[in-house]
């Protein structure tokens, strides 16, 4: 799959009717001399992005016998290669390319993938039908009449619907990607689509939209774990925020409603089936599903599992793996920090208040630039401070979790607040209700430079909720972080609620 566009446009020469086979009737409608020139195949912002090309098992053997290190690839019976950091700039490169001279290594044994580019294989919106179409990110196709494209791509649907081909797709159903809104329709391919669905569940998969709010909030409070002490995770703004990192979608699977994410290497559930009644029918509709999505993808699972399924998931046969935990505290206890145990966070809220007379308001959308500037000044301290690999990623991830939480504040139904010191924006953050009794601190950031700035904006946020009925505060995981599991500690959690990963027993 091609990859995104991270630099300057590529000026194309004169456009040229295809002609260069590439195998069998696959036609390249992009001449060389583009491709040498172009600075957007190959490349990729994101170590795990989702437009990395898929091989084969047998392509991974073409690869590896071509020089390709066999660790480039996490399964040899088919897997997205892995990136390698760009040595002259900022992303990735597939280790095939040669930025010196920007040839391919294995050009003449790329992977079907590759061989397909500038055209694309996706699913609808829907996960209905399959769709030939071109990438827009592609410069050279941007401006080459519609003839040679039609031409070209009347040739590539007949090879590709042809039974060779086909039996090649059904066999490694994630080399047709998932639906791309920069992607030209060309046509449908009907004998694609009724291939891959051969024998497979009748779902349809419904986008997940904001209008999906009500729906999915209705279906977490009637699902066993909600009642009480939920997960931050049982909730619809969690999910949403990361649409910039994932596609969700959902569907109604024996009247549970399942909602799926697509990651860059399959689909996996980010919660149990969600509504009353045994899981037993769902669940195994759901792995089904994962299963002829992802072929023999290890992402087929399902996360953010409560206490209160599992051992109805272990009497059915599925392995249960605990994970990072929720941190929940007493409302009362945050938001008083009574006592020695809280000796710490107390005084560094007095220093704030001594040194900065900061002042707590609600957070209003017009504070949206004033809190994405924060949120820019706040990463870079904390780029500065030597975070580990896996922390910068997160933090990379974020910036658009962000975002979206401060742009789509009211319609995700959050609450939040922001501490100005002298006028200006030092500390913002964001939180919502799980149920009646537990809210959820979803965001927060924090100048660095101000001691006590962090930790008091927390406190009075978590007294706001305390005075409006909150008995818990719940403040998510600690994403495997020591700092910010130190941090989480600081406050003195009442309870680590126990979150759990569901798979199905290896056969």
């Amino acid at each position: 799959m091609p990859p995104q566009r991270m630099t300057s446009p590529f000026v194309q020469a004169t456009p040229a009717i295809p002609s260069r086979p590439v195998g069998q009737s696959l036609l390249q409608i992009v001449p060389s001399t583009a491709c040498l020139h172009c600075d957007v195949c190959c490349r990729f912002p994101e170590s795990d992005s989702f437009l990395r090309p898929f091989f084969t098992a047998d392509e991974i053997r073409l690869a590896v016998g071509a020089g390709l290190a066999p660790e480039r690839f996490s399964d040899v019976e088919g897997a997205q290669i892995e990136v390698v950091p760009n040595p002259s700039g900022e992303g990735y490169l597939c280790p095939a390319f040669d930025p010196a001279t920007s040839h391919c290594r294995i050009y003449d044994r790329r992977p079907l993938d590759c061989r397909l580019y500038p055209f694309a294989l996706m699913w609808d919106a829907s996960h209905t039908q399959v769709l030939l179409g071109w990438d827009t990110k592609c410069p050279y196709m941007r401006d080459l009449p519609s003839a040679p494209i039609e031409q070209a791509a009347e040739g590539t649907a007949r090879w590709i619907e042809e039974d060779a081909t086909l039996e090649i797709l059904a066999r490694y159903p994630r080399l047709v990607g998932r639906f791309q809104d920069d992607v030209i329709v060309l046509r449908p391919l009907a004998r694609v689509t009724e291939r891959l669905q051969q024998g497979r569940l009748p779902v349809r998969m419904q986008p997940l939209t904001i209008e999906d709010r009500h729906r999915l909030e209705s279906a977490l409070a009637e699902s066993p774990g909600a009642q009480e002490l939920p997960l931050a995770a049982a909730s619809f703004a969690f999910h949403y925020i990361w649409r910039h990192r994932l596609t969700y979608s959902w569907a109604d699977l024996h009247g549970h409603l399942c909602l799926f994410a697509d990651s860059p290497d399959g689909i996996f559930m980010v919660l149990p089936p969600l509504g009353t009644g045994p899981l037993a029918e769902p669940v195994a509709a759901a792995f089904r599903l994962m299963r002829e999505r992802n072929g023999s993808s290890s992402v087929t699972r399902m996360a953010n599992v409560p206490e209160a399924s599992v051992a109805e998931l272990r009497a059915a046969g599925y392995v249960v793996t605990a994970q990072e935990p929720d941190y929940l505290y007493a409302a009362a206890d945050l938001a008083d920090l009574v006592g020695d145990a809280y000796r710490s966070p107390r005084a560094a809220c007095n220093r704030f208040l001594r040194e900065h007379d900061g002042v707590f308001e609600p957070y209003d959308p017009r504070d949206r630039p004033a809190c994405l500037s924060l949120f820019r000044e706040w990463s870079e301290q904390k780029q500065r401070a030597g975070e580990d690999d896996w922390a910068k990623a997160l933090l990379e991830d974020a910036t658009g979790a962000h975002e979206a939480a401060l742009s789509a504040y009211d319609e995700l139904g959050l609450t939040g607040a922001v501490v100005r010191v002298q006028g200006r924006i030092r500390a913002y953050t964001m939180g919502l209700w799980l149920n009646q009794s537990v809210f959820c601190v979803l965001l927060e950031v924090a100048d660095r430079d101000m001691v006590g700035a962090g930790p008091f904006i927390f406190r009075e946020f978590c007294r706001q909720a305390r005075n409006k009925g909150a008995c818990w505060i719940n403040t998510m995981d600690d994403s495997g972080l020591p700092s910010l599991a130190r941090a989480k500690h600081w406050y003195r959690p009442a309870r680590l609620l126990p979150n759990y990963t569901v798979t199905e027993p290896r056969r």
